[in-house]
């Protein structure tokens, strides 16, 4: 949504899974318009520029990562009729977005427009760059940044390697509840995710489901 960027396949089989499973479930799932699109990039990276400037003690700034000082570079550039305008902007963008998306009680699309980016991936990249990349890594999330919409991103999809791919189920403002209920339920569809690395049931473990020697079920 926020950036004119390819969907990866594995995401978009994901969403597509999703889908089916929702339309299985009894729910009617048609196609809208995004809430917002890349128009809405300007207004929203003056915005997470200014949100970079946080007060920080002069001689700590040597101790940010180079990102963290980039945005904050271009932060304290922004005047506040600059700062009042995008936020105004990105109101009425919201605002046009709802309409767009009027009748639906919940939102279906991908976590992010590629599957999981190496550790390390952007940090070696020049500030710039990494900034960019990243909002093309991850279009989606943001826009429920503004919006002020519940969301829950569910590992519905896989990779060829076995990796989880999520996707995004965002609800109304406000409305929680419907939101938590559908991805319980989507969760149940898809048989549960006790799906975990070996190395995490080394040791019994309370967020991992394990079955002991003595025949325990599921902690």
């Amino acid at each position: 949504m926020l950036a004119d960027e390819p969907v990866h396949p594995d995401c978009v089989a994901a969403v597509d899974r999703a889908t089916a499973l929702l339309a299985e479930a009894g729910h009617e799932v048609v196609e809208v318009p995004a809430p917002l699109g890349p128009e809405a990039w300007p207004m929203f990276e003056t915005v997470w520029y200014a949100l970079a400037l946080a007060p920080v003690p002069a001689d700590r700034e040597d101790d940010l990562l180079p990102l963290t000082r980039f945005l904050r570079e271009r932060g304290e550039a922004i005047g506040a009729a600059r700062l009042m305008a995008a936020l105004g902007e990105l109101q009425a963008q919201v605002r046009r977005g709802v309409r767009r998306t009027a009748g639906c009680d919940l939102l279906l699309c991908p976590t992010l427009a590629a599957p999981q980016a190496p550790v390390g991936a952007f940090a070696a990249l020049d500030p710039a760059e990494d900034f960019d990349r990243q909002r093309r890594f991850s279009p989606y999330c943001a826009v429920f940044n503004v919006t002020g919409d519940p969301s829950v991103s569910l590992p519905v999809g896989r990779t060829a390697g076995g990796l989880p791919v999520g996707v995004l189920l965002t609800g109304r403002y406000g409305d929680d509840a419907t939101l938590i209920a559908t991805a319980a339920q989507l969760e149940h569809c898809c048989g549960g995710w006790d799906q975990h690395p070996a190395i995490w049931r080394a040791a019994d473990s309370a967020n991992v489901n394990i079955t002991s020697e003595v025949g325990r079920g599921p902690s």
